[in-house]
């Protein structure tokens, strides 16, 4: 019965979000693991057997929710602010795009007015020089402004960065407290006879 139920656990946990939205969460494998071996244990629990695998079931769980809090700290920390960067780089290069293209459209202007004929051909030609190097020197601002903002979010990204190596260290250094402490408990041990 104990394998039944643990092929049929509960992949899937409901969360309540702030919006009051459901949101279902996965449960990590390790904590896959504590909760077989709570069922197992469950129905097993008159034997030595069972007990232990209640108590490291226990155990695997709280690791399995600091492998929780971990990743949720991670999409905080790191995953999100990358992702806002990432869509910010695209923008960047959109805008650098554009910039190309007007800065061919400035030299296209310019050199019509050095291929003209005649001195009104040329004044009529200046008007659109004019136009393209108001439109270029626009865009170029825009783009110079981007790219110095850019350049002040990479130092934050390493912060980030930084801040994903903490969130990690933290986890490891929490799961391996709870394994030492595992490893500590005393588990029933089965007489032989």
């Amino acid at each position: 019965r104990s394998l039944q139920i643990c092929k049929q656990w509960y992949q899937r946990r409901v969360v309540i979000t702030a919006g009051g939205n459901e949101r279902e969460i996965r449960h990590t494998y390790t904590e896959q693991l504590g909760i077989c071996m709570l069922n197992a244990g469950s129905d097993m629990s008159s034997s030595d057997y069972g007990q232990a695998l209640l108590i490291m079931g226990d155990y695997e769980n709280r690791i399995g929710e600091s492998e929780h809090k971990m990743i949720k700290n991670a999409y905080i920390k790191f995953v999100k602010p990358f992702m806002e960067a990432a869509a910010k780089e695209g923008a960047i290069n959109s805008e650098r795009r554009t910039l190309t293209a007007l800065r061919l459209d400035l030299d296209a202007a310019k050199n019509r007015v050095r291929n003209a004929k005649t001195a009104e051909e040329m004044k009529d030609l200046e008007g659109f020089v004019d136009e393209a190097q108001k439109k270029f020197d626009e865009q170029y601002e825009i783009t110079r402004e981007m790219l110095e903002d850019r350049d002040v979010k990479n130092a934050e990204m390493v912060v980030h960065v930084e801040d994903l190596a903490k969130v990690q260290v933290e986890y490891f250094k929490a799961a391996h407290e709870l394994a030492v402490e595992m490893e500590k408990k005393k588990v029933p041990t089965a007489t032989l006879r």
